[in-house]
């Protein structure tokens, strides 16, 4: 399925609300490396300057076709991808995967080890339209009743958070979601 409808129906909400709903992007940093670094401020603004495309949404396709790695080319992209700030200027990067209920991980395309190859590559070296940061980890948001199906490849994303802890904590983002409400 051509990333859109149904991927974009899960994406944008969790996006949106690490944008807007602050008690959401602590939560979801508190699940991570960066648990320590919680209350960093979202880079936005930043980001979207950055990639000096006004038609672009700040989060999603993000990939770099100039890099020989194999992390990025063809075209690899991170679902979505989120630069913070902490207090001390430190700036981190999260790349998300976003798997929604219906989506699978094709074994050939070795896509979630090629997650951690991207963000150590753009740790060490950002894209042009890529903001700067010098750290990054990797999470993944998905279906619980997809676990088993994916208990494979979960251990290379270190922050896993499902849709229904989403709906269990954040409601409103979940509504979002069921609504099909986009920016």
């Amino acid at each position: 399925m051509k990333y859109g409808s149904l991927e974009y129906q899960y994406a944008e909400p969790i996006a949106r609300a690490l944008a807007e709903h602050e008690g959401f992007s602590k939560w979801v940093l508190s699940k991570s490396k960066f648990s320590e670094d919680a209350d960093a401020r979202l880079l936005k603004n930043e980001m979207m300057l950055q990639r000096q495309t006004p038609t672009a949404e700040w989060w999603r396709f993000h990939f770099f076709m100039g890099c020989k790695n194999p992390c990025c080319s063809g075209g690899r992209e991170t679902d979505i991808f989120a630069v913070f700030e902490a207090q001390d200027k430190r700036r981190f990067a999260m790349h998300f995967e976003v798997k929604q209920p219906k989506d699978r991980f094709d074994p050939a395309r070795m896509q979630e080890k090629r997650y951690a190859l991207r963000a150590q590559c753009w740790v060490d070296k950002a894209p042009p339209k890529v903001l700067k940061h010098q750290d990054a980890s990797l999470g993944i948001f998905f279906s619980e009743d997809r676990r088993d199906s994916f208990e494979p490849v979960l251990s290379c994303f270190p922050t896993q958070i499902t849709f229904e802890e989403i709906e269990r904590e954040f409601p409103q983002v979940a509504e979002w979601r069921n609504q099909g409400r986009t920016s």
